[in-house]
């Protein structure tokens, strides 16, 4: 088994050095050279070159121009604006339309519609708190907190309550109210 795996690889040895040799004599044999300049290569004849001076001439004329300006603003389009500023001007309607949905209007400025009645430090030195009345119900808020799901107390003030609606982002404040009294009995 040796010997035929042995005369195996003598068979692709001896294949390979014949096509080595093919490619090597046909690579190298005495074909010209490809087409293209060489020394040996006498059908070389030079470019035809111009006199460059009336080039040169023309394009140092066009670098020295200058600019005159005639009036008109190269930037905006519409007509040269008339030398009388006190003629009629002929109004020119806007040759674009907006198409589409409308602008949405702006939304309302958030509102609280609870009342601000007063505030206070629970404990004495703690943080603001503030008292809100909705309907017979007080609620002690501080800054931070969210009341009615979507208002959010941002500050607590001696005269005024600052407020944000989560939803629209929109900010409001109201000012302290006097509580109604309550009748003594």
């Amino acid at each position: 088994m040796a010997d035929k795996k042995q005369a195996r690889e003598a068979y692709v040895l001896v294949g390979l050095l014949v096509v080595a040799a093919l490619v090597w004599y046909f690579e190298f044999s005495g074909r010209p050279a490809a087409a293209g300049f060489s020394a040996g290569n006498q059908t070389y004849t030079p470019i035809n070159a111009q006199d460059f001076s009336d080039i040169w001439g023309k394009l140092n004329a066009a670098q020295s121009t200058e600019y005159k300006s005639t009036g008109r603003n190269i930037f905006v389009a519409g007509a040269v604006p008339s030398a009388d500023p006190d003629a009629p001007r002929a109004v020119v309607k806007s040759p674009f339309r907006i198409i589409g949905p409308n602008p949405k209007e702006p939304d309302p400025p958030a509102q609280l519609s609870m009342t601000f009645f007063g505030y206070g430090n629970l404990p004495s030195g703690g943080p603001r708190r503030a008292f809100l009345l909705d309907k017979e119900d007080v609620f002690i808020v501080g800054e931070g907190e969210t009341v009615q799901n979507r208002i959010r107390i941002l500050h607590i003030g001696n005269e005024s309550i600052e407020f944000e609606d989560i939803n629209t982002h929109q900010r409001g404040s109201k000012p302290i109210e006097a509580s109604p009294a309550t009748p003594a009995a």
